[in-house]
Formats: structure tokens, C-alpha cells, sequence
């Protein structure tokens, strides 16, 4: 009978609440239990802005979202199903809000024909973001999709900060329905998407589209992602001038293709990484096919870039709970001014700092702390960040070898390196 009662109570409930609730504002938490974001009188406080956490439904609690401004300590760790709405911004992965706390800038996805194939990806342009300014492109782990990536990187928030755009690629789906990026896998032998170029000319049409920088092009990625990256530093250098790969692996095949070409790096590991093991795989026991320990990745890059000195630096270890703590294996007095460095999560695993797993860090403001040493002027083509006459002089001994795929020495952008960039060269300078 008590259960027939309960019964009964939790129909009224349910048909009381689905009365009064705007459909539009039909939340679930963490376990499912649904609630609703317009409703003070159901028991959360935080049902507007509520800037100075007022106790609205007086119960003397102020309850709380995760999100931002709205009341969010964190406690709770509500789930907002933000592929579905999108009115906490800061919990749907999205910086902008309106006077009343909706979100009035989603990030849409968009498409780009490639060899015959409908291409899907996430762009995300800070409002009044510089000509010229740096794009970054994130991509994906092996399974997954470029909504998450973009989510749980923060990246866009990144961006605001520091004055860059950013693309979120998707994959294509292999053998098995698996998104992925054809970096030669042994499961995906029969695979011929060429991911390569789809990122290259992505890349060029979104410089020209928004006015980005083509000498100022990046490439992270998580996993597969970060595998991608390292196919990018070693097929596509022309365009993606410097890689941070997170969780990833130089495969052999890629190694063997290698260009060659100096290329700044920052590789995040942990050393007990089950998915890419901190101790490669050369012998391919995974399936995977076989790749290189994450420290013979690093020493590759290291030769490559001429990198004469080192030093350690251990980060502070300000999170005990996470059971890992991060040393950067910094390499420099490179090549170019380029520099390669290691970071070593102790004990972490298959992660991305800052989001999940080790919290010492957070991977993404790491990454862009990397790259940004990496921006360059074009027409500063010796990278000494000074625009002169040993600039002109350095760029005439680059046609008179024969030419480059340094983009920062094509100054008028017509993908040619010749005496026009020269004149256009002389021509900046004298406009400082």
C-alpha cells in the first residue's frame, strides 16, 4: 500500500511539474533527476543570474549551478545537456551571455567539401580579433568529436584571452564507425582519406576567409589528435608552423616520411598512459601499429631542431588528490629560435591536464604559452622579431638558393617566393 502511494504522489509530481515548467527549461542533474531552471519554488536558487547567490526560495540554502555567474562554486556538478540547450554559457563551453544569462553566442558547426567528401568543423572568432592574428587548430582522439574536444579543452576561452581563432575538425569515420584521423594506423591500412590535405587547405581557405595569419598556423590535438599533429610537423611544416600534441604518439611510418624541417614541439604525457604508452610500442603488441617512445619522439625533434641546452623545471604540485606531478624538459638555444619541450605527467595517464586527470597543470593555457613564442611577424624572416635590412638580406640569399617554405618570406601572400615579396618587403619596412 505505501508503495502504491508513493506511487501515486510521484505522478502528481511529475504532472504538477510538467505543468508548471517551461519545456525549454527542463534541466536533469548529475543522476537524472529533472528539475526546473526557471522554478525558485521547486528548490535552486539560481534560476536567473543571480549574482550575489540570494537565498530566493528561503530555505536557507543557496543552492548552485557549475557554470558562470550563476551562483557556481561547483558543488553540484549539474549536467546541462549542453548539446540540447545552452543557457548557462559557462557550462555549455561558451563565453558569452546576454543581460538576462542566455547564451548569445553558439559556436555552429560548419561544413568545407574536400576530395569529394562533406567535411565537418567548429570555428571560433573572438569578437574584434586582430588581422593577421594566430588560428589554432585542435583535433580530436581517436572515437571522439570535435564538440568535445572544444568543450572540455576550453580552448575558446583561450582564445579570448590572448587574441586567436580556433578550428575544431572533425574526423571521418573508419572501418570500424570510429571517428578518426588517418594517421596510418594498422587497423586503417585501407584507409586513403588524406587528412593531411583536408587540414592544409582548411587551413588556407580559413587564413583567406578570415584574414588569419598563414605564417602563424598551429596544431594541438589529444591522442590521435596529437599523432595528427606530428604528421603535420613532419608533412605539412609550410603551413603548421609548430605542434603541441597532447597523449600522442609519432608512429614509425611517420618517422620514416619525415621531412625533417626544424619545427618548435611541445609533447604532455603521462607515464602511465595504458592508451599510448610512455614506452612506445615498436613492436606493435596494441594493434596500433608501432610508434616511438615518447622520449625518442622527443629527442627526434630535439636533433632536428639543433636544440644545444636543457634544463628541468619541476611544476608545483598543488593538487595531491590527482596522485601526479608534471616536470617540463625544456630543450632550447635552438634552430630558428625554435624549442622543443617535455612534459612529463609522473604517474598521470591517458589525459588532458587541467580538464581531467593530472590538475597541476592546465594543459590548454600550457599549450598556448608554447605556441605564442612561436608568432611571428611576416617579413621578419630571419625570426629575430626585428623588421630590417637583415630581413631584405635574408630573404634575397632565400630566392637566390632557390626559394623556401618559410611563409613568413611570402610577404604579398601569392604562395610564391621571389623578388615581388622583396619590394613589398622594403616597402614595410619603410612604413615602421
Amino acid at each position: 500500500m505505501i508503495k502504491v502511494r508513493f506511487f501515486y504522489i510521484l505522478i502528481f509530481i511529475s504532472m504538477t511539474f510538467s505543468q508548471d515548467c517551461n519545456d525549454n527549461m527542463l534541466m536533469y542533474d548529475c543522476v537524472g533527476t529533472w528539475f526546473c531552471n526557471d522554478e525558485a519554488t521547486y528548490g535552486y536558487d539560481c534560476y536567473v543570474n543571480n549574482e550575489f547567490c540570494e537565498d530566493f526560495n528561503g530555505d536557507g540554502i543557496v543552492d548552485s549551478w557549475v557554470g558562470d555567474g550563476w551562483c557556481d562554486d561547483g558543488e553540484w556538478g549539474y549536467n546541462f545537456q549542453c548539446e540540447d540547450y545552452s543557457y548557462d554559457c559557462g557550462d555549455c563551453g561558451d563565453g558569452y551571455s546576454d543581460d538576462f544569462g542566455y547564451c548569445s553566442h553558439v559556436v555552429e558547426m560548419s561544413n568545407f567539401e574536400h576530395d569529394g567528401i562533406n567535411r565537418q568543423y567548429y570555428f571560433y572568432k573572438p569578437e574584434n580579433l586582430a588581422e593577421n592574428a594566430p588560428l589554432l587548430f585542435v583535433l580530436h582522439g581517436y572515437t571522439s568529436n570535435a564538440n568535445s574536444i572544444m568543450s572540455y579543452s576550453n580552448m575558446n576561452s583561450i582564445a579570448d584571452q590572448n587574441g586567436f581563432a580556433v578550428c575544431y575538425p572533425q574526423g571521418t569515420s573508419d572501418n570500424y564507425n570510429n571517428n578518426f584521423w588517418n594517421v596510418g594506423y594498422a587497423f586503417n591500412d585501407n584507409q586513403t582519406v588524406d587528412d593531411v590535405d583536408f587540414l592544409t587547405s582548411l587551413a588556407s581557405y580559413l587564413q583567406n576567409e578570415h584574414n588569419l595569419s598563414a605564417g602563424n598556423t598551429f596544431s594541438t590535438g589529444m591522442s590521435n589528435g596529437g599523432d595528427m599533429s606530428y604528421m603535420l610537423a613532419c608533412q605539412a611544416h609550410d603551413t603548421f608552423s609548430a605542434i603541441a600534441p597532447i597523449a600522442g604518439s609519432m608512429l614509425e611510418s611517420i618517422y620514416d616520411s619525415c621531412d625533417g624541417v626544424p619545427v618548435p614541439v611541445l609533447e604532455i604525457h603521462g607515464t602511465n598512459d595504458n592508451t599510448t604508452l610512455w614506452e612506445g610500442d615498436m613492436e606493435n603488441n596494441d594493434g596500433w601499429g608501432a610508434y616511438l617512445s615518447t622520449l625518442d619522439a622527443i629527442d627526434y625533434w630535439v636533433d632536428i631542431n639543433d636544440c644545444q641546452e636543457n634544463e628541468d623545471i619541476n611544476f608545483p604540485n598543488t593538487d595531491f588528490s590527482d596522485g601526479s606531478y608534471v616536470i617540463n624538459h625544456r630543450y632550447y638555444n635552438c634552430s630558428q629560435n625554435n624549442e622543443v619541450w617535455l612534459y612529463e605527467v609522473v604517474n598521470g595517464g591517458h589525459d588532458w591536464p587541467g580538464a581531467y586527470g593530472n590538475m597541476d597543470i592546465d594543459a590548454s593555457s600550457e599549450i598556448w604559452r608554447f605556441l605564442e613564442q612561436f608568432t611571428f611577424t611576416i617579413g621578419d624572416v630571419n625570426q629575430d622579431n626585428i623588421l630590417n635590412i637583415l630581413d631584405v638580406i635574408y630573404l634575397i640569399d632565400l630566392i637566390l638558393g632557390g626559394g623556401s617554405n618559410n611563409s613568413l618570406a611570402d610577404i604579398n601572400g601569392d604562395s610564391q617566393i621571389n623578388v615581388i615579396d622583396v619590394v613589398f618587403l622594403v616597402s614595410l619596412i619603410l612604413s615602421e
